[in-house]
């Protein structure tokens, strides 16, 4: 077994980093997965939420909101407060787009995995042709095995076609030409 060249992901304390430079990586690191988390709780829940972050330097202001900027600031400035007719349908319609928009999200992330195994599954056929069939025999599962069968299968057919064409093809040939009996 190769040795691992990193740690693998570890649970960590929650603490200030001190080190500036590790605090602003993981900052940009993390960023990403705190609205994708967002994003879920809004989908899991149907509730509207706003968050607003700051890089460490104080130079970049980040957000997230849902469904806009201002039902996020008029519930929280009043919790019980009726929205007006406008700001539903605004806020409906920003939710009917990020509920169309994780469908789509979802179904690529669903054919970001299928290629990647599809890649896996390719890289281990690669491996596996370097040697001869006998030393690579014990790497294939059964789901290849019947694809290999199969397709054994099918060429043994497609052989026998051939010879029986090239069979009819020598005896018919090897047959004088029938007279004609009109001369």
């Amino acid at each position: 077994m190769e040795d691992k060249k990193t740690a693998g992901r570890q649970k960590i304390p929650i603490e200030k980093i001190q080190d500036e430079t590790k605090r602003k990586v993981t900052f940009s690191k993390r960023l990403p997965s705190l609205y994708k988390n967002a994003s879920k709780i809004v989908r899991a829940c149907n509730v509207d939420i706003g968050i607003i972050s700051s890089c460490p330097s104080g130079r970049n202001q980040y957000s997230y909101v849902h469904p806009t900027t201002a039902v996020v600031i008029d519930h929280f400035v009043n919790p019980t407060m009726e929205l007006d007719l406008g700001t539903r349908l605004v806020a409906e319609n920003a939710r009917n787009i990020a509920i169309e928009n994780n469908i789509r999200l979802n179904e690529l992330e669903a054919r970001e995995a299928a290629e990647k195994e599809k890649v896996r599954s390719l890289e281990q056929m690669n491996n596996a042709r370097g040697k001869c069939w006998w030393e690579s025999i014990d790497q294939i599962d059964a789901e290849n095995l019947t694809t290999f069968e199969t397709t054994l299968n099918f060429a043994e057919g497609i052989l026998k076609d051939q010879l029986k064409k090239l069979e009819i093809g020598t005896s018919s040939s090897s047959e004088a030409p029938p007279e004609n009996e009109d001369n």
